[in-house]
């Protein structure tokens, strides 16, 4: 190789590595401004998902004892029956020391025989889901409604906050009317509705409680303060002073959040493209009645009036959002 490729060669390798640098300083810089922005939220909810108060239905079967006749004895209802013999004559006699093995025994036996098939029977329809509670698993509705709005909303954030200074979140009548103000809230300012999404889907009760929870979590990472909430235990979080806040940023959105899962066929949402198909589903999931509802999460940023959501902040950690 001539000592001029050579000379080339290193010139290009340091420049290179020149480049690498640069852009790994500009990398760490990035992530670093970006890790010192804060922001703040707030949150409203409660719930559980158990059912409480539900009567337990015996596996399928009926579970009943039917007599037999003649040399019968009883029957199990279900699916597998038993045989005992019952002579005509009242029992058998003999037996060691002189014993009787009368009718009482016969009786004992099949009642112990009939809680041992009982318990077999329900023991294998409890693994394949049939079992207690399989009554109480049907599916459950996730809802959930995002909503972005031009940070002149501030109404909707005062209105937020209010809510959760007083909202009951500890009972179904409490969390259906938060659903139903969190819902007014909203449609009362169309005029700031600029994007929008909707998501729901039917799960049994346990995969619809992780589903409900990995939603409200992922809303949560969002910000870095929760300087206001009210969360189930009806203790009421007073707001928390914000001083995070940039002064040279424009504010531009506030994001707000609702999900709630309810049971018992619940209202169907519509997928969101315009600004009518909001309007319906904010519609629907503020009429769901208190026996529905199981679970409830109002979720907004930013929560403090000093602090701000640019346009690429909104891109950034929404991207699913849809312009109405």
């Amino acid at each position: 190789m001539s000592d001029f490729k050579k000379s080339l060669l290193r010139r290009v390798v340091a420049l290179g590595m020149v480049l690498g640098l640069a852009l790994g300083s500009f990398s760490l810089f990035a992530d670093s401004a970006w890790a010192q922005r804060r922001s703040s939220g707030g949150r409203i909810g409660g719930g559980s998902f158990s059912s409480p108060g539900r009567t337990y239905s015996p596996p399928g079967g009926g579970g009943r004892y039917a007599p037999g006749y003649g040399g019968g004895g009883y029957g199990y209802g279900g699916g597998v029956p038993f045989f005992i013999p019952i002579p005509f004559g009242g029992g058998y006699g003999g037996g060691y020391g002189g014993g009787g093995f009368g009718l009482g025994s016969v009786l004992l036996l099949v009642v112990v025989a009939g809680a041992g098939i009982y318990i077999f029977r329900f023991l294998r329809s409890a693994r394949s889901g049939g079992g207690y509670g399989a009554q109480d698993s049907g599916t459950i509705e996730v809802s959930q409604v995002q909503v972005a709005m031009l940070s002149s909303a501030k109404q909707l954030q005062k209105d937020l906050n209010q809510l959760a200074l007083s909202a009951d979140t500890t009972s179904q009548s409490g969390l259906a009317r938060l659903t139903q103000e969190v819902s007014i809230a909203l449609l009362r300012h169309p005029e700031y509705w600029i994007y929008a999404k909707s998501s729901q889907a039917d799960l049994p009760r346990l995969q619809a409680e992780e589903s409900f929870n990995r939603l409200a979590l992922t809303e949560r990472t969002k910000y870095t303060d929760e300087t206001l909430s009210n969360v189930g235990s009806g203790q009421r979080a007073l707001p928390k002073a914000f001083d995070g806040a940039n002064p040279d940023e424009v504010a531009e959105y506030i994001v707000a959040t609702l999900l709630v899962a309810v049971e018992m066929d619940g209202p169907k949402l519509p997928e969101i493209r315009t600004a009518e198909d909001l309007r319906q589903t904010l519609t629907a999931l503020g009429g769901a009645s208190s026996s529905q509802i199981l679970a409830v999460e109002v979720i907004w940023t930013p929560q403090a009036e000093n602090d701000t959501l640019t346009a690429d902040e909104l891109l950034t950690q929404y991207p699913d959002l849809v312009r109405l």
